[in-house]
């Protein structure tokens, strides 16, 4: 890569130590810069919205707005940034979703100290970069494009749900009515098939449409 202008980054990763260690190797790199810093989704977004960059590097599992979230809205409203997933995860379902919500590169943090500059530069080029350690055969095997039934809406009220709050409590971190959240998970449920909320969680970590640091004991019960 040949001098110039740094490449802007914007780093999105709720641990300060991970998004610490990722400024520091950038800043030793000398050809990127970061611009700004998310400890969540939502902050994600509000960093794309305020401060220009050409590359987003972002982890999966953040609280309030998942990264698999954060990726659909980006890629709707910031098209032309590049999205790198830096993630602990390496189940296909969630590097499929991820490919197929947009993003650019997706790597594997314990192979970050291998892989980052090698991806950052990938897609900075226009190119596709997914990690050594992951089977790509299998993945493009699996990139059919599959629809959503929900809306944008609807993944976040479900991402909330699996966390475990309550509808009163989802209608308090939306800012919406309890009536309105308790409508929401109601056809979040019939949209998905789904009986109940073990069923919906269950089916959505499945599918890779969202993100649980530690899943609870009973999804990995057989049924």
């Amino acid at each position: 890569m040949g001098k110039g202008n740094p490449i802007s980054v914007i780093l999105a990763d709720d641990h300060n130590i991970v998004r610490r260690g990722l400024a520091a190797l950038l800043q030793m790199e000398g050809h990127y810069q970061v611009v700004c810093e998310a400890q969540n989704g939502e902050e994600a977004l509000q960093c794309a919205d305020q401060t220009p960059a050409q590359i987003m590097i972002l982890d999966l599992s953040m609280p309030r707005l998942n990264g698999l979230e954060a990726v659909r809205r980006l890629r709707h409203k910031h098209p032309k940034l590049k999205i790198l997933v830096l993630s602990m995860y390496d189940d296909q379902e969630f590097v499929v979703q991820a490919l197929q919500d947009g993003v650019n590169g997706y790597i594997l943090k314990h192979s970050m100290d291998d892989e980052l500059f090698e991806a950052l530069t990938a897609i900075s080029k226009g190119q596709r970069f997914v990690s050594a350690a992951i089977d790509l055969a299998q993945i493009d095997q699996q990139m059919e494009p599959i629809a959503s039934p929900l809306t944008s809406r609807e993944h976040e009220v479900l991402q909330l749900i699996a966390e475990g709050h309550t509808t009163t409590e989802i209608a308090e971190i939306m800012s919406i009515s309890p009536h309105t959240a308790n409508r929401h998970r109601a056809n979040i449920l019939q949209k998905m098939g789904v009986r109940n909320q073990m069923e919906l969680v269950r089916l959505a970590v499945k599918r890779g449409l969202i993100i649980l640091k530690r899943p609870p004991d009973s999804l990995n019960s057989s049924s």
